[in-house]
């Protein structure tokens, strides 16, 4: 027996591997590589062997009573029957970062991240020196110097197979370690994917080491579950050459994380896509209907030369944008992604289509605003948009398509207008993209229109819903339709014109010089406040000057509760109307700094009381025979020659009436 020495700190080498706790198997991965590339090497040195095998056994905690949970793994044992541990290969293992294995792939590292995540290793290997069967074990321990290394002739029952046990999962790893054979199982066929496709695949095996679960022949697994293509893609980026292998998984368990797109370096995957964020058609609908689930695995020599010492991940810039470089790691799965597309077009074809049929009544009925989006933006919508997305979702993707469009048609206008600058500009040329870009501009002005044709028909369904009775019995406060109408303590000042509804009373009154609402007389909270009141200019409640001059016009509102009938002779809207006049004429009525709004007898005034008429009311009205019916029977009007004051009873029910009369042209123009 003799001792071999490391050749650099062992202790250094496995604290500065980088090992992610999220990724406990990594170290049987390495280890069943290892038992591949044993296999691989026997074949070519032995021209009679064509099997091989490979079993691993996964080694729990004592399994004392089964509650539904299985006992924690503590770690495995890895069993192959290639080349084994012979001098050449024992001479790699004590070299780190060996190139012994560089033609296929080996970095000379793996074996670190055993003891990044255990204990204790040993190996016990049989293999062939010079004919003869030779033993070799040893135990590999970060806190050895070297390895004991013990070689004595094989017993003549024993065959040429390695033996790799890895133990003592430490605490970091342990927590993340799955339990079940099966999701171990699946997690090998993932990384070692490419090695299953191959005809050659040694046969795997993989038990419980307490016969606590069935074994299970993992490449029965793969043949059960996974289809392959008849054909691999051949895909070229900046001059590199790429495969990219098609495979269909049927069942779910193994498409965890959905479609995904493999990329592979020396036959191990490293790095895991979701398909579903490149093509957006790719969801489980694919599944659903079509009973499987898509895999492709990427695999070329840029990747193999590429990935870094763990194969966690690759040395290659994620885009060109401010490094050159080849290939980036984005045009490599735009391009993988373009085939996926392609292969699958037609699966995905009627999932397209009955998007783009979901999101084409969508903008018909709900959303005419993103109307023209179909029509100049159709690649955005179809890249952007998954099908399984809900009314939301689909509202905010067009809603940020919108704004890119927005933004690109500002761009392309702006430039319009430089070329028209332009004297050397070709008349033909420039007419056509005039026609062009008025077309565009005109299509997005009467989304933005169909916008706000929208908002109407929101108001007026609320409207609609604030007049009925609530489930507790009682109807809407006054609150409710004041807010609706014009929000309270706002000013024309401090509202724009889209945030009130004024519209549903009267078209023109929008456009009034000055508009308050629910703002006292001289900004004093102990004087009369009108619920709302419109000027020719603004004075009565701004900070603009008061300079004396005579109003024309005034306009006063007055609203009610829905359905309210407990008015008397004194407390009801036409003598609340008839008492904010008379402050005014009186004199009485003063702006914030307490000057008098100045009125004299030519000031005419438009006195709307809103309310429903209930008999309450109607015993109001009835006392003046002035008051005339509307046409239409719903609400009543009357001229004061005394105060030359129009003033007239407006019922909600006409209110809506009315407005949806105004509207109905533009609704059925948009189809709403």
């Amino acid at each position: 027996m003799s001792t071999r020495q490391f050749t650099q700190n062992l202790v250094g080498r496995v604290k500065n591997f980088p090992l992610p706790k999220n990724r406990p198997l990594i170290p049987l991965f390495e280890a069943v590589v290892n038992s591949l590339h044993a296999i691989e090497e026997r074949r070519a040195n032995e021209e009679s062997f064509s099997g091989g095998n490979i079993e691993i056994s996964v080694l729990r905690d004592q399994q004392d009573s089964f509650d539904g949970d299985l006992a924690p793994i503590d770690g495995f044992l890895v069993m192959d029957n290639g080349i084994g541990f012979n001098e050449d290969n024992m001479k790699s293992f004590l070299d780190a970062d060996s190139t012994y294995k560089a033609d296929i792939g080996g970095k000379g590292v793996g074996r670190f991240s055993w003891l990044k995540a255990f204990g204790f290793v040993s190996v016990t290997s049989v293999f062939s020196d010079n004919g003869m069967l030779m033993k070799r074990s040893f135990v590999y321990k970060v806190e050895n110097t070297g390895v004991d290394d013990a070689i004595v002739d094989a017993e003549d029952s024993e065959e040429q197979q390695t033996t790799v046990r890895l133990s003592g999962c430490l605490a970091d790893y342990r927590g993340e370690m799955p339990k079940r054979l099966e999701v171990i199982g699946r997690r090998i066929l993932q990384h070692c994917l490419v090695y299953f496709l191959d005809e050659r695949c040694p046969t795997f095996i993989l038990r419980d080491d307490q016969n606590i679960e069935a074994p299970i022949n993992l490449n029965k697994l793969f043949k059960d579950k996974m289809q392959t293509a008849e054909n691999t893609a051949t895909l070229t980026i900046e001059n590199k050459t790429f495969s990219l292998l098609h495979v269909k998984l049927s069942d779910r368990s193994f498409a965890e994380k959905g479609h995904r797109l493999y990329l592979c370096a020396n036959s191990r995957l490293v790095r895991s896509e979701k398909l579903g964020e490149h093509v957006a058609d790719l969801d489980r609908e694919l599944f659903q209907r079509d009973g499987f689930w898509y895999i492709g695995v990427l695999t070329g020599r840029y990747l193999d030369e590429n990935v870094d010492m763990n194969r966690l991940s690759f040395g290659i810039p994620e885009s060109t944008a401010n490094i050159i470089a080849p290939a980036s790691m984005s045009a490599i799965i735009e391009g993988a992604c373009g085939i996926v597309e392609e292969y699958l077009k037609d699966y995905l074809t009627p999932i397209g289509e009955k998007k783009t049929e979901r999101i084409t009544n969508y903008v018909t009925k709900t959303a005419p605003q993103f109307r023209h989006l179909l029509r100049y933006a159709p690649r955005e919508i179809a890249k952007k948009i998954k099908p399984n997305f809900t009314d939301d979702q689909l509202d905010e993707a067009l809603y940020d398509i919108k704004r890119q469009f927005d933004r690109q048609n500002k761009k392309e206008q702006a430039e319009l207008l430089k070329q028209l600058d332009d004297e050397a500009v070709n008349p033909d040329s420039y007419e056509h993209q005039f026609r062009q870009g008025v077309q565009k501009i005109s299509d997005a002005n009467s989304a933005m229109l169909a916008e706000y044709v929208t908002h109407r028909r929101v108001i007026l369904e609320l409207l609609e819903r604030g007049l009925r009775k609530k489930s507790d019995g009682r109807f809407n406060l006054e609150k409710y339709m004041h807010e609706l109408i014009y929000p309270q303590r706002h000013t024309s000042e401090d509202t724009p014109y889209e945030a009130h509804n004024l519209w549903l009373i009267d078209e023109t009154l929008a456009y009034c010089g000055y508009i308050s609402s629910d703002v006292p007389f001289g900004n004093n909270p102990h004087e009369d406040r009108p619920d709302i009141l419109i000027l020719d200019s603004p004075v009565a409640v701004s900070d603009s000057e008061n300079d004396g001059s005579t109003f024309d016009s005034i306009v006063i509102f007055e609203l009610k509760k829905p359905m309210r009938d407990d008015y008397t002779a004194e407390d009801n809207p036409v003598e609340q109307l008839y008492k904010y006049v008379k402050k005014l004429r009186g004199g009485k009525a003063k702006d914030k700094y307490g000057r008098i709004i100045h009125v004299d007898n030519s000031t005419k005034y438009y006195l709307y009381a809103v309310c429903d008429i209930t008999p309450s009311l109607l015993e109001r009205i009835d006392g003046r025979e002035d008051f005339t019916p509307t046409p239409d029977g719903r609400g009543y009007y009357d001229f004061n020659k005394k105060f030359n004051a129009y003033i007239e009873i407006l019922s909600y029910d006409k209110i809506l009436a009315d407005a949806k009369k105004r509207n109905r042209v533009l609704f059925d123009k948009l189809g709403i």
